[in-house]
């Protein structure tokens, strides 16, 4: 008699766990015409994993419907919980049923009385912008191919309007990197500023020493003491 009744209760509590995971059927349908066809929403009652899914909208994202299984991902989380204690897992990567789909998906635990009962996913089938980052990587490696000549690090180069650019831009990140304006840069930080306008051969332009001296505060005799010294 016992063993009959707990059977009764357990059968009632589950009776009751479906009818509660019932309303999440409209969140199921909104968020599939929400999220559009390429991204598949599926609602599952745990109490029968072989049979779990309840609701589903664009279910040709994975060839799946109602009345298919739980997956093995969604019957470890109700073994064992997510792994922050939380009861959501966002960004895990899966594959449809045909193996041709890529997926991105998300599961939101829904508990009723304390325990897990169902489970909300969001599936994304990302295969289109796989598709389209693959065609721009072609696209790239036809017009802007990388040369492997050599195996040094190849320099960044900086598109500016003019040498003066080049100068102002020179000054202006040494003054970052010392952590200091122009008036408060020391002898060496100045220096270091001169050297590294002369490797872009920045005083090979008329003009540029009387300027450089002007932004560093220093002389132009400085200046060419400075440049004689690098």
């Amino acid at each position: 008699m016992v063993h009959n009744a707990r059977t009764v209760d357990q059968e009632s509590d589950s009776a009751d766990d479906a009818q509660y995971l019932k309303q999440y059927i409209p969140l199921v349908n909104f968020l599939g015409e929400v999220l559009g066809p390429r991204t598949e929403v599926v609602l599952h009652d745990v109490a029968n994993t072989k049979n779990s899914i309840i609701a589903i909208a664009n279910g040709q994202v994975s060839s799946r419907e109602v009345g298919s299984p739980a997956t093995d991902f969604l019957l470890h989380l109700v073994r064992d919980g997510t792994p922050d204690g939380s009861d959501y897992v966002v960004g895990y990567r899966g594959r449809s049923s045909t193996n041709k789909n890529l997926l991105v998906s998300s599961t939101y635990l829904i508990r009723h009385r304390g325990k897990i009962v169902g489970a909300l996913c969001i599936n994304s089938d990302q295969t289109p912008l796989l598709a389209i980052e693959h065609m721009v990587e072609q696209l790239k490696d036809m017009y802007f191919p990388v040369s492997d000549h050599n195996d040094t690090e190849q320099q960044e180069e900086n598109l500016v309007a003019s040498a003066d650019d080049v100068i102002e831009q020179v000054i202006d990140q040494t003054c970052v990197e010392a952590g200091a304006r122009i008036d408060q840069l020391s002898p060496e930080q100045r220096l270091d500023a001169i050297r590294r306008l002369n490797d872009q051969g920045c005083f090979n332009i008329k003009g540029s020493v009387a300027k450089v001296a002007r932004l560093l505060s220093i002389s132009e005799s400085t200046a060419y003491r400075y440049l004689r010294m690098v």
